[in-house]
């Protein structure tokens, strides 16, 4: 484990050896204010062994000796930040651990998860989606939904964050601003279709995201429902609407990004100027939205960085919104990192790229 100076939030991220947990740590070794402080794994190894890409030393340690570092540098008066990288279902147990480790000193701490353990507010909903009852229901109202693009004041308030599921984050930016300007018939379906890079499989390789059946093919999967449509359904409640949501994800042959075609019914009477009036109003002054002027997005402008880009188009009464985001960063641990970097009042856009990987 490393030490950290006085001036910086010590970080520490749990199941570092994870794509995510990878992705993480790219972002925050030139992060201005967070250091690398800890990184937990089921066993101790070399963190570069999980992660050629990183240049430190360190070794992995156990979630007990991680909390009882954590402990200390609270003692010390220092405000530490924690990263759950675990898979869903284990990020929940590892925070009551914690949790139950520190004591009163756990709120102190500002965390960020990046399972789907907290993001549904509601566990008989959780229960439905994830087909098993929630490990820890009672934290539930602990954790704030982090995607700052449209819950802001929501993240800038809490101490724990939820981070989004990466379809769920590309649903949402291209859907809530016409839903929340009152532009959409709620009474016909909205399609939505999306593809998404292997990276979102996770490190474990899997006959379905291996890279040679994956290379040079692509599939729709999820026929009878997605699970992330459930985290577009709790933002469309508070507007009091429920629409039929048919979405369907494919597996694309590539590592990084997803795309999003979402076909939206207008309302009668609503055009395509009124919904650009309404997701120029959303996202203006956001550093990590781009709203095309015209054209449409494309997956190697914003790989590599954490912007997602939104073109609109209109025809014959239906709303087409375009959106393009990489899965690890946007989708994933830059969108965990630009709210840590709110909950701790740094920039927003602390350690976070906006240009894409390119041509190459």
């Amino acid at each position: 484990m490393s030490t950290t100076s006085a001036a910086t939030t010590p970080l520490w991220v749990f199941g570092a050896t994870g794509i995510l947990a990878g992705e993480l740590l790219r972002l925050v070794e030139r992060h201005p204010a967070l250091r690398l402080a800890g990184a937990v794994s089921r066993t101790p190894r070399p963190l570069a062994q999980a992660h050629p890409h990183w240049p430190g030393n360190e070794t992995t340690c156990s979630a007990a000796e991680a909390a009882g570092a954590i402990a200390e540098s609270i003692e010390r008066g220092a405000r530490p930040a924690v990263v759950l990288a675990l898979p869903h279902g284990e990020s929940a147990l590892a925070w009551l651990e914690l949790r139950a480790r520190l004591g009163p000193a756990a709120e102190r701490l500002v965390l960020a998860d990046l399972s789907a353990d907290f993001r549904l507010r509601d566990p008989d909903l959780y229960a439905e989606t994830y087909g098993r009852p929630h490990p820890a229901p009672e934290e539930l109202a602990g954790f704030a939904y982090g995607l700052p693009e449209l819950f802001e004041d929501d993240v800038r308030r809490a101490r724990r964050i939820a981070a989004p599921g990466c379809f769920a984050t590309a649903l949402q930016l291209a859907v809530v601003p016409a839903a929340r300007a009152g532009l959409l018939d709620t009474s016909r379906p909205w399609i939505l279709h999306a593809i998404t890079g292997s990276s979102g499989s996770g490190a474990e390789p899997k006959p379905g995201t291996h890279h040679p059946h994956r290379h040079g093919n692509l599939w729709a999967y999820g026929l009878d429902g997605h699970r992330h449509e459930a985290e577009l359904r709790q933002a469309l409640a508070p507007l009091g609407i429920a629409p039929p949501l048919h979405f369907v994800p494919h597996s694309g042959p590539f590592a990084r990004g997803i795309h999003l075609t979402a076909a939206l019914p207008l309302r009668a009477g609503a055009s395509l100027a009124q919904a650009r009036e309404a997701y120029a109003a959303a996202y203006t002054g956001r550093p990590f939205v781009e709203l095309l002027d015209s054209g449409v997005p494309d997956l190697r402008s914003v790989a590599g960085s954490n912007r997602a880009q939104i073109a609109l188009h209109a025809r014959g009464g239906v709303l087409s919104v375009l959106a393009t985001l990489d899965n690890l960063v946007k989708g994933g641990a830059g969108q965990a990192l630009q709210c840590l970097n709110l909950v701790l009042g740094l920039p927003e856009a602390d350690g976070l790229p906006r240009a894409g990987l390119g041509a190459c």
